[in-house]
């Protein structure tokens, strides 16, 4: 089964409605849609991970060719299908993805972990399997994840050789910290039934002490009022990059909670990974004292890639607690 989605105008919410569920329909069947303008192929892409099946939706762009590959990792109570949007985005830009669902959420078994070692195992599958297709450029490979999937991007890119860039949005990377500050009683309980707080459960879970091993450059998004992920999480992070010289940027969002938006979750990201994963563009190159690289044009902490409202279906971005 094969669907084509003709979506003239992402503001209108009805429509977008219908056509996510045409989507959805023929991703139950087994099929693919492919959703214009921009022409990108959508997929259902489930794959097994210790026994158990882990929901996974895959875009493909337009036309022929090996493309930059990007693994989409949700957060909380998000799914693989709610990144829709998102994924159809980024391959209309010309960047194949593969959204996940964590264990635990949408259609992905087994319980939860918070970004444990069930979780990383998952993503690892997706990834591995994700890279060997004939239209993935493997040698050109990124990892994005938002909230909790922050968390899970920012363990799983620890010492891999395979990834060349990625973009923690909103994160935890200092899982002791993060449940001494947070004031959201449902998100201590998640760490606490999910994870645990021995020593052991923590250091697993805190990317911050893993750093030295990181091997690619690295884009920090925050927003300045976070609530759920503290600003603190992403100032220790950038704290210890700077302090192992390691390569990264950092973009911190004035007035903004949890939710940055998706314009500038999309143009941030998209900025970063049509910069680090260009043909030729170098691996872990260092920044200056591990201050923010400087944009084309001369800018530091704006976006210098933009899109129109009506080039973008069916996007969605609400990040909610961890």
């Amino acid at each position: 089964m094969f669907v084509t989605l003709f979506v003239l105008s992402a503001s209108a919410a009805a429509a977008a409605q219908s056509g996510r569920e045409k989507v959805f329909e023929a991703l139950d069947k087994g099929g693919c849609a492919r959703v214009e303008p921009g022409g990108v192929e959508v997929c259902g892409y489930d794959y097994a991970s210790e026994g158990r099946n882990v929901e996974a939706v895959s875009f493909r762009p337009a036309g022929a060719g090996r493309f930059p590959a990007l693994l989409l990792i949700p957060g909380h109570q998000r799914s693989a299908r709610d990144y829709l949007g998102l994924g159809a985005a980024f391959a209309s830009a010309g960047f194949a993805c593969l959204a996940v669902s964590q264990p635990g959420f949408g259609r992905s078994e087994g319980g939860a972990d918070f970004a444990g070692p069930r979780t990383l195992a998952a993503l690892r599958a997706g990834l591995e399997r994700f890279k060997r297709e004939p239209y993935v450029d493997a040698g050109r490979l990124g990892v994005y994840g938002y909230s909790r999937g922050a968390m899970a991007a920012s363990l799983l890119v620890v010492g891999s050789r395979d990834v060349r860039a990625a973009v923690f949005g909103g994160g935890v990377y200092d899982f002791k910290k993060a449940y001494d500050e947070v004031t959201n009683e449902g998100i201590r309980r998640n760490m606490e039934r999910e994870a645990g707080l021995t020593p052991e459960a923590v250091k697993a879970r805190s990317s911050v002490l893993h750093m030295e091993a990181l091997r690619c450059p690295v884009l920090i998004l925050h927003g300045e009022k976070d609530e759920s992920a503290p600003l603190s999480q992403a100032l220790l992070l950038r704290d210890r990059l700077t302090a192992l010289k390691k390569d990264f940027e950092i973009k911190i969002v004035p007035d903004k909670g949890h939710a940055l938006g998706m314009d500038e979750v999309l143009g941030s990201s998209l900025d970063f990974f049509k910069r680090r994963l260009a043909p030729g563009a170098p691996k872990g190159e260092r920044a200056p004292r591990g201050r923010p690289r400087p944009r084309p044009g001369g800018a530091r902490s704006s976006s210098s890639w933009t899109t129109t409202t009506s080039r973008r279906p069916y996007l969605k971005m609400a990040e909610g607690a961890l």
